[in-house]
């Protein structure tokens, strides 16, 4: 399971209808590495493969933590709660 700033993090791909992925992402205690802290979800984004879901969920948990950290800000870019407006296909 990859770190990021002391966080285990993972990034899971969700298979939608059809052939298409969506993202989740899952962040642990930094201390007990096995408690779950925060699960994101981004049904909104549509992935061709599991592993491109996978990567953006691992994108997820690491804004996250940026935010959480106060690095950056709650409605940056990278934040993706802006892209809620409609779906999106990434190939």
């Amino acid at each position: 399971m990859p770190h990021y700033k002391n966080y285990p993090i993972y990034g899971i791909g969700v298979r939608g209808a059809g052939k298409d992925w969506h993202c989740q992402g899952l962040i642990f205690n930094a201390e007990d590495k096995v408690t779950e802290i925060k699960k994101l979800e981004c049904a909104e984004l549509i992935f061709a493969t599991k592993s491109k879901a996978e990567a953006h969920g691992l994108k997820l948990c690491k804004a996250w933590i940026d935010t959480e950290n106060g690095e950056t800000e709650p409605n940056s870019p990278t934040n993706s709660a802006s892209l809620k407006d409609r779906p999106l296909a990434i190939e």
